[in-house]
Order: C-alpha cells, then sequence, then structure tokens
C-alpha cells in the first residue's frame, strides 16, 4: 500500500456518475445510497490510488457514509475531513466503520442487520390489511406506538407526530400499513419509499397485548406483496434476534452487518 499514490480529494457534481458506478460495484449493499448523490446537501470524497476511486465517504447534514471494497484503505485523511466537518455520526458496513475506531473516541456503538427481501410475490396476503390514508388512522397510529415500549420516545405530541405523518404519506414518502382488529390497531409497519427502485421497512409495532397472534407477519407480508410487484428492491435493519427470525421466515436474507459509531465530543 505504501508504494501506491493516494489521493483523497473532494468530487464535483459532474464525477457523481463515476462515484453511482463505483457504489454499484456492491449494489446490494449501496442501493439505499446510490439515490443519495443527487441531492443538494451532499458533498462527497472520494479516496484513489494510483487515480482509481478505491473509496467514498458521502457527508449528510447529520452522518457520514463510508465504503470501499478494501477493508486496508488508509483513513487517517478521511478522519481529518470528519473531525473538520463536525459531524457525530458514522455509519455503513461493520467492519468498514469500525476501523474509525482507532482514530475517535466513541460515545455510542450500535450494531444492526440489514436484510433483503428475496421472497415470494404471488402468496396471499391478508385482507385484513390496511394503509392508512387519513390524519384519524395518524392518531390511532400513535395510540398504538405508545403501547410499545421501544417507541415511546416519540413523546407526547399526539398533534405533531400525526400531522406529520400525515403530510409524509400525501406527498408519497411513506406508506404506513395496519392490521385492525375490531377496530383497533393491533399491528403496524411503514415503508419509506427511497426511490423507484428501493424501499426501507420502518416502524414495526405490535403492542405486547396483540403479539404472537401472527399480526405483524401479515403486515409485512401485505407490504412484500406490494412492493415486491412494484419490482422495488425491499430492505429493513433490525437488531433484536426474536424479530430477525421472523423476517427471515417472511422471505428476508443477511445483507450486511451495519454499524452506526457515535463520535464523542471530546475526540
Amino acid at each position: 500500500m505504501s508504494k501506491q499514490q493516494m489521493q483523497i480529494k473532494l468530487m464535483v457534481k459532474k464525477e457523481y456518475d463515476l462515484a453511482a458506478e463505483f457504489l454499484r460495484t456492491d449494489l446490494e449493499l449501496n442501493a439505499l445510497i446510490i439515490e443519495d448523490l443527487t441531492e443538494e446537501h451532499m458533498m462527497v470524497y472520494g479516496g484513489y490510488l494510483n487515480t482509481h476511486l478505491n473509496a467514498i465517504l458521502m457527508i449528510y447534514p447529520e452522518k457520514i457514509y463510508y465504503y470501499s471494497p478494501d477493508i486496508n484503505f488508509p483513513l487517517g485523511e478521511f478522519a481529518l475531513i470528519i473531525r473538520e466537518t463536525g459531524i457525530r455520526k458514522i455509519v455503513g458496513k461493520k467492519e468498514l466503520v469500525e476501523e474509525f475506531k482507532c482514530h475517535f473516541q466513541m460515545d455510542l456503538e450500535s450494531d444492526s442487520f440489514m436484510l433483503r427481501y428475496e421472497g415470494s410475490k404471488d402468496f396471499q396476503a391478508s385482507k385484513g390489511v390496511k394503509m392508512i390514508t387519513s390524519l384519524e388512522e395518524c392518531r390511532k397510529l400513535y395510540d398504538l406506538f405508545m403501547n410499545v415500549d421501544e417507541y415511546k420516545m416519540i413523546g407526547p405530541n399526539e398533534d405533531f407526530f400525526a400531522n406529520d405523518h400525515f403530510q409524509n404519506i400525501e406527498s408519497g414518502k411513506l406508506n404506513v400499513f395496519y392490521k385492525a382488529v375490531e377496530g383497533t390497531m393491533v399491528s403496524t409497519a411503514g415503508v419509506f419509499i427511497e426511490s423507484s427502485r428501493t424501499a426501507i421497512i420502518v416502524g414495526v409495532a405490535t403492542p405486547p397485548v396483540h403479539r404472537r397472534k401472527g399480526y405483524a407477519s401479515e403486515v409485512i407480508r401485505a407490504i412484500c406483496q406490494k412492493l415486491a410487484n412494484e419490482e422495488k428492491a425491499i430492505y429493513l435493519f433490525y437488531n433484536n434476534p426474536d424479530a430477525g427470525k421472523l423476517y427471515k421466515q417472511l422471505g428476508f436474507y443477511e445483507a450486511a452487518k451495519w454499524k452506526v459509531l457515535g463520535i464523542s465530543a471530546h475526540s
């Protein structure tokens, strides 16, 4: 590596096609990232070895994504750039992102799994699963989340939650599916439409009293049927082993181990 010429440089917009082509060499991992190159607020640094692009650092307002096919790519200059931005969150494939730990003091480390759907397009989805289309349904969704411990951090502002969700639904950025029993929402999952090709399942939630009855499976099957028939690549992230078993039974497979690093303010 020392005999090779290395250069880190800020890429200009006309070079983003090259960045996208580079990311497509691992499309399974980077499918959710490539479309972000079209966003105005992005800054992208390329790492070159002997003039060949071999690493990429994508700087968002609130996080930094790093990718390279070479786990041994030198990170010293990238670490200096990250420090200068003041951004304190690095995300990406676990074995790549962990290499930054020797350059920073960490406040947070979070591991999860990125799954991708490869199941059937033809199974019969439950007729009891619906999509949220009204503000009133968004209020019922808030009530459901308030009965699930991991979502209680949403806070007490029901109006803000309902209005924000409804705006995202109306804009087409978000679809929210739910299962209702006797008029009560018993399970839900949302879908962020990332692009014409990709979508992420988010906000999977079932209150404890309604668990182990197959409701979450019905909701996720309905989502996968709709999106797979639209030829979208469907992703989700999880860190709960029980949830992982369910997702794999439904036709998801592990695309990558994912890592979030929170950089200490004292680094």
